[in-house]
């Protein structure tokens, strides 16, 4: 066929040829698809406008609200004109302008000046209340890690400190367990580490594919399983920081922002808020830790745990702020175990004394030193500590929980009785507003129980505001007021007046009338007294809280669990060693005298304290028992505690811990131990005032319901220095029912004697008295000793000569 041809055939079908070529360029077109869209993307914009967007938005106003703004606009525009505003308003904004340069350049002053200059900028700016919170945004994002320190160590205001990075996002468990696995396997080879991980924390799942933060329209639902880990590593985390270096590691490996997201998760539960702040107080004792709190945000965070309500976190935080700030003149460090309870805060002059409260078995800062509570008290055997662990309820006395237990009762049976009045008027609010409302801020879904239970300051009650015209009234009212309720000739005798006291003892067990403030209708109540009542009769003084674990039997000894390492520290002995050491690190009895005051096995500990300072040569160590002028044992088995001497029965289903063993009824090692001490009271202690309370009613056991006598006249008593029984209990004797009681007020005598004696002038027979002799009286004991063994080992030297 030729050409001709051809093209008559195709001639005859247009229509198939038209679609054979509009398919050929269709195929193209689909093939050469990618290239065209790479091609165009460089000159047209992919980018549309959503079409609410692209619509005008108008903005309507009613006529009378228009015209009044016009009006007011118009009246402000005649009032400048006039000539006063022209007058007032640059002088305004000149005050306006220095009051904020003020602000700024006493912060380059609290920055660049001497250390002299930057306490005085530091208090200047404390002071301020003027300045708006730009202002103090734009302050606290030019602040250094010092000043922030100093601000915080001085209670300024929250607004000084930069928020929590990512405040409104909440890390995933899941990967936040898995960051801290990492972070902990970093500290390997460790044994703790090893236990921890075989016991407790195995390695987590991969956590590829999960979103890392839940923002704040999303809620999350944090498992039983999980909360119990976090809380278990919080603890762990608490036992291995006590170590410097471990600290160190892992502030360096930021695991201070891991913190913070814990902080974050359990933000409504105080106690472990309580043990976590403990870990931060650990980590606070490495030197170069001061920029990384401050970089990781919780600067602020602490010093809004110092203005919080919480007994506990108030204390914590006051610690660790006070070792951070290394611009204090009259800083003092805190270790473990050691707490400042007064002061808090930076203080222009050094203590005048030193204060140590040391409590008892199974007791605790915020437990053993209560107010009494005006119901009897009973003893749990199975109780736990809870200032220390993260598990416990926050009591072992079963009369403190039984006033705590009533208060809640009252709340919930208020809260059935609002529940109908709350579901009606739920009602009534719209779904749209409650899901609004639901999804405003990110929100942790957790059990009740992880709501901790706030120990709270004491509120003092304050006098009503009379509000009387007549000027001669209010004068009238007010002197009625004030009046006493007993003149002077009245003699009120203290609740507490001891049933026996020994001979030539001190102390006054009444007041005079006019002096005497009833208390017994009064609502106040502190969880604490030595911080809320002392600093008011002795504001120079600073008082120190010793806190540490301890248990009745084995089974409740939960301190041991993280590491086999912590079984050895239950002996007394070691346990007064550790403590002792770290209270000499703290700077306790610097040239300034030192009392004691020590509950049940708190006394003991005291006792071989005060034994090794005497023989150590570390001069820190030395003055605390050289500085000693005051010691106060209350219900201290001296000759041990009859209920330490288990029947062999009873060994095997109560397993007592090594504390009780070790106090066990004229232990020898006991014995030998208060033989030493009165010996040292006699020669190098003779200046110490020595306070002694018995008990004289027998405490309630809550596991047997039966009355018990935990530690005996006889066994508390001490040839030295006065002597009283009570009528109260083995838990009383450390929770006086307020503060005109015969027991505080025994307790203010002995402080106020210990600084008088320490003010006085050293005798002249005293300042002559030579060291050497000291020394000549250890080498003597020394030698007592060697001969006392050379004695010992004679028969069995004679008996292998003879064989």
């Amino acid at each position: 066929m030729s050409l001709e041809e051809l093209k008559a055939t195709i001639r005859r079908f247009p229509k198939l040829l038209g679609g054979i070529g509009i398919l050929t360029t269709a195929g193209i077109i689909l093939y050469e698809t990618p290239q065209i869209r790479k091609y165009l993307a460089q000159y047209v914009d992919k980018k549309q406008q959503e079409p609410d967007k692209r619509r005008t938005e108008y903005i309507y106003i009613k006529y009378h609200i228009y015209r009044e703004s016009m009006r007011k606009l118009q009246q402000k525009q005649e009032d400048e004109k006039k000539w006063i505003s022209v007058i007032i308003n640059p002088i305004g904004k000149w005050w306006k302008a220095a009051k904020h340069s003020v602000a700024w350049r006493l912060l380059n002053i609290a920055q660049t000046g001497s250390q002299a200059e930057r306490l005085k900028a530091v208090q200047q700016l404390v002071c301020m209340d003027h300045l708006k919170d730009w202002d103090f945004r734009h302050l606290a994002q030019i602040c250094d890690a010092r000043t922030c320190v100093s601000l915080a160590r001085c209670g300024a205001d929250v607004r000084w400190f930069m928020p929590v990075p990512r405040r409104r996002c909440i890390k995933n468990p899941k990967m936040l367990l898995s960051e801290l696995h990492v972070m902990l396997a970093r500290l390997r080879p460790s044994s703790c580490v090893d236990h921890f991980f075989s016991k407790y924390f195995p390695e987590q799942h991969d956590t590829e594919g999960i979103h890392e933060f839940f923002t704040p329209e999303q809620s999350i639902t944090l498992s039983t399983q999980d909360t119990d880990l976090l809380k278990e590593i919080i603890s762990f985390l608490h036992h291995i920081t006590k170590d410097p270096k471990v600290s160190a590691q892992i502030i360096h490996d930021g695991g201070l922002m891991h913190l913070m997201e814990l902080r974050k998760i359990f933000n409504d539960d105080n106690e472990t808020l309580a043990t976590l702040c403990k870990v931060l107080a650990n980590m606070s004792m490495v030197p170069d830790a001061v920029e990384h709190f401050f970089v990781s945000g919780w600067v602020g965070t602490l010093a809004e745990w110092q203005q919080c309500a919480d007994l506990r976190l108030q204390v914590i935080s006051a610690k660790t702020m006070a070792n951070l700030d290394h611009d204090d003149p009259n800083q003092f460090t805190y270790p473990p175990n050691v707490y400042p309870l007064h002061p808090r805060v930076r203080t222009r002059r050094k203590p005048t004394a030193d204060i140590v409260f040391v409590h008892g078995l199974l007791g605790g800062v915020f437990i053993t030193w209560r107010q009494r509570d005006r119901k009897p008290t009973e003893l749990g055997l199975y109780g736990k500590n809870a200032f220390y662990t993260s598990e416990t309820d926050d009591v072992f006395l079963v009369g403190e929980q039984k006033r705590i237990n009533g208060n809640r009762q009252k709340q919930q049976h208020q809260q059935q009785q609002q529940q109908p009045q709350q579901q009606t008027k739920q009602q009534l609010v719209p779904t749209q507003i409650q899901s609004n409302g639901e999804a405003a801020k990110a929100t942790v879904a957790k059990p009740e129980s992880l709501k901790g239970q706030v120990l709270k300051t004491s509120k003092k009650v304050q006098e009503k505001h009379l509000n009387i015209s007549d000027a001669a009234t209010k004068e009238f009212v007010e002197t009625l007021r004030n009046e006493a309720e007993l003149d002077s000739d009245w003699e009120v005798v203290h609740p507490d007046i001891p049933v026996y006291a020994s001979e030539n003892c001190r102390g006054m067990f009444s007041v005079s009338g006019n002096e005497w403030n009833n208390q017994d209708a009064s609502e106040e109540y502190t969880n604490c007294w030595p911080m809320e009542w002392l600093p008011d009769d002795y504001p120079d003084a600073r008082i120190i809280g010793i806190d540490y674990t301890s248990a009745v039997t084995e089974w409740s000894a939960n301190f041991t669990k993280y590491c086999p390492c912590e079984k050895g520290q239950g002996h007394i002995d070691v346990r007064a060693g550790s403590l002792l050491e770290r209270i000499a690190a703290s700077d306790v009895g610097n040239e300034r005298p030192v009392v004691w005051i020590g509950h049940s096995m708190g006394g003991l500990l005291t006792k071989i304290m005060l034994l090794k300072s005497l023989d150590s040569t570390e001069p820190n160590v030395q003055q605390i028992a050289k500085n000693t002028r005051g010691i106060v044992f209350l219900g201290t088995p001296h000759r041990g505690s009859s209920i330490a001497k288990w029947k062999q029965h009873m060994q095997v289903i109560l397993s007592p811990s090594i504390e009780v063993k070790e106090m066990e009824e004229n232990s020898p090692k006991l014995l030998d131990m208060h033989r030493r001490f009165m010996g040292s009271l006699h020669t190098r202690l003779r200046h110490v005032n020595v306070l002694s309370v018995a008990e004289g009613s027998p405490t309630m056991l809550t596991s047997f319901k039966f009355p018990l006598r935990i530690v005996t006249e006889e066994s508390s008593r001490i040839d030295f220095g006065d002597f009283y029984l009570l009528k109260d209990d083995h838990l009383s004797l450390s929770k006086p029912i307020y503060r005109q009681s015969f027991l505080y007020q025994r307790l203010l005598h002995v402080i106020k004697d210990a600084i008088k004696q320490s003010n006085e002038p050293k005798d002249a027979d005293e300042q002559a008295t030579p060291q050497t002799d000291l020394s000549t009286l250890n080498i003597v004991g020394t030698i007592f000793k060697g001969t006392k063994g050379l004695f010992e080992m004679l028969p069995r030297v004679a008996l292998r000569f003879t064989t």
